[in-house]
């Protein structure tokens, strides 16, 4: 029974999320450390908010934006990195823009004075290629006698990405707050949504993936929703989720077809790919 009972109230205890830190003043030393050099000004009053649709219904592809009521702001700079160069090109008059639209959160950093920043962003009046029509991006960000230093960056996946879906920090295991991140991304006749789990220990440390919406033409479209009380109570060993499938291979689910999936920590892991993904990120010399 105590057993029980401890397990209930560490499942009520996870189940909340760690909100974003709201202190204005370290947002900007934030924003300062990850982009060093560059002007920096907030956007008074302004919001992007690149959701689709509006309401949606049940058993619906969802791409709503995560950081739809964040403060924006502008931050002039050349680009510092390929991934940079790709987001800020000009197909149609060749000359890059200097300037980033950026939405962020921070959070603490588990167990440490460190902090963690999940940003979005595009550069103004870009006209880039699909490829990379914006950046997701992740930092971490060390305190070093009283600086701000960045310590590692993750970059999601760029291509026809747009917006982050998801923002989440949840502890799953018992063992310190994970990053839970949905970021979108499509291709032909593709639009989906790829659901991450970080964790936070010594950096940042892709412990799971796995694709939660998918829409190809009428052959394949379904929607993957985490299940944290199963999650948790799993001790985090296998990641749960509730899948609802519209079409598979073609065929018509109607209604939609529900199932509930979990997967291991080890499946669907393409580390080379984010491995080179990352390596945009390499500073321009």
């Amino acid at each position: 029974m105590i057993r029980t009972t401890a397990f209930f109230l560490f499942a009520a205890f996870a189940l909340a999320d760690t909100a974003p830190l709201a202190d204005e003043a370290l947002r900007l030393s934030a924003l300062r450390a990850i982009f060093p050099g560059m002007q920096i000004s907030l956007l008074d009053g302004k919001r992007i908010n690149d959701s689709w649709p509006d309401q949606p219904r049940p058993s619906e592809l969802d791409a709503s934006d995560a950081l739809a009521k964040e403060n924006v702001y502008r931050v002039i700079g050349a680009a510092a990195n390929e991934a940079e160069k790709q987001a800020a090109s000009q197909l149609i008059t060749g000359k890059s823009s200097t300037t980033r639209l950026i939405r962020f959160q921070i959070f603490p950093w588990p167990n440490s004075k460190g902090l963690l920043a999940v940003l979005q962003y595009k550069f103004e009046d870009a006209v880039p290629s699909m490829a990379c029509p914006s950046l997701g991006l992740l930092v971490q960000l060390a305190d070093v006698n009283g600086t701000w230093e960045v310590r590692d960056r993750y970059l999601l996946e760029t291509m026809h990405h747009f917006a982050l879906k998801t923002v989440r920090m949840l502890n799953l295991t018992g063992a310190g707050d994970e990053l839970a991140i949905e970021s979108d991304f499509g291709g032909a006749e593709t639009w989906g949504t790829n659901f991450l789990i970080f964790d936070l220990d010594a950096k940042l440390e892709r412990v799971f993936e796995t694709t939660s919406q998918i829409s190809y033409r009428t052959d394949d479209r379904f929607t993957q929703e985490l299940d944290i009380p199963e999650t948790i109570q799993r001790n985090g060993q296998e990641f749960c989720f509730t899948k609802t499938t519209m079409f598979e291979d073609g065929i018509l689910f109607k209604p939609a077809r529900i199932s509930k999936v979990c997967y291991k920590p080890s499946e669907d892991q393409d580390s080379q790919e984010s491995v080179d993904r990352n390596k945009l990120l390499t500073p321009i010399k």
